[in-house]
């Protein structure tokens, strides 16, 4: 493997923790970092190691990368500030590309990330001019009644041949769990719990979250976000998987938007033989083939690096916690 990989503590508390993939041996000018953010609570190598493996592929195409984990996520300790939840994602992240701007000396970035990794890429890009380019896996989506009733009648059709359909849903599996062991008390209270209406829900069909407009984003904020990075040239790329529809149509999962100019500006693709999680190595090589050459042609794009001070020149730092107990952690997680 033809780069060189390193652990980082960094951040104003020292408390997060990223791995910094560089080529050993660079074949083209480096003129973007790529940042690469945790899939919800997931540890940073991203679910079945798509992070990992995006990072050295990156590396290898000469395209330096930071995945990191946010404040008490994976390795990173959690943030002693009193910010919310979002606001500390976003100087996380900021923090992220503070870091590998240093270490690389690059001054223009792209974001890659799935799922709430995705809503926190967009949130970056719209907060830092220095984002060039994001690519946003199944993130926000905004359906049509129309889209909804397609998506839901193609999932019923599905329910009595697919397995993993049925577990999409916590009744049913409250149902089977009780039938498979009538005496287990734990498996008896939550049948009980749900036919007599006590149990909240507990799945993405039963809160509706790949159904309807996500709560992190209205339309209208959407459509602003949207606008507002189209506008400031950031290359915008969206990628749907079929665990959000399994056939799209051109645009669907955005239809409940109406018509919107910016839809023009943005790259769109629908991959059907892609899960969100990427289970297959054939989807898996996919959605990495995709992502390398849209960083290819962000990083062609963008002038040659010019000499830039460091984000953390000035920044007076605590002195960095001893690494060593961490690798031994890092070797056993898969990086």
């Amino acid at each position: 493997m033809n780069v060189d990989e390193n652990t980082l503590s960094f951040g104003p508390e020292r408390n997060l923790i990223g791995i910094l993939s560089e080529p050993a041996q660079p074949s083209v000018q480096a003129r973007v970092g790529c940042l690469l953010i945790n899939v919800g609570i997931n540890h940073r190598i991203g679910p079945r190691r798509i992070n990992v493996k995006a990072a050295r592929e990156l590396a290898q195409a000469g395209i330096p990368s930071l995945r990191i984990d946010l404040s008490g996520v994976g390795d990173s300790r959690a943030s002693a500030q009193p910010h919310g939840f979002r606001q500390q994602s976003l100087l996380d992240m900021q923090a992220g590309l503070d870091q590998l701007q240093a270490s690389t000396g690059l001054t223009r970035f792209i974001v890659l990330g799935i799922c709430s990794g995705a809503a926190n890429g967009l949130t970056l890009a719209v907060n830092d001019p220095r984002v060039v380019g994001l690519l946003m896996v199944d993130g926000h989506i905004f359906l049509t009644r129309q889209v909804r009733m397609v998506r839901k009648l193609r999932i019923l059709a599905a329910f009595p041949f697919n397995p993993s359909v049925r577990r999409g849903f916590g009744a049913w599996s409250d149902w089977m769990g009780w039938l498979r062991a009538p005496g287990d008390r734990q498996a008896r209270e939550r049948l009980r719990t749900r036919l007599f209406g006590r149990v909240g829900p507990t799945t993405t069909e039963e809160t509706g979250l790949l159904t309807e407009a996500s709560a992190e984003r209205t339309g209208e904020e959407f459509t602003r976000d949207m606008k507002q990075l189209v506008t400031r040239g950031v290359d915008v790329y969206l990628v749907y998987t079929a665990s959000l529809l399994s056939a799209d149509g051109g645009g669907a999962l955005l239809r409940g938007l109406g018509p919107q100019d910016f839809l023009s500006r943005v790259r769109y693709d629908h991959f059907a033989d892609l899960d969100h999680t990427a289970t297959l190595l054939s989807a898996q090589r996919r959605l990495l083939d995709a992502a390398g050459a849209w960083a290819a042609r962000v990083n062609a794009a963008q002038p040659a690096p010019e000499a830039a001070p460091s984000p953390l020149a000035d920044t007076p730092r605590p002195a960095a916690p001893a690494l060593a107990p961490l690798e031994q952690r890092l070797a056993s997680h898969g990086a």
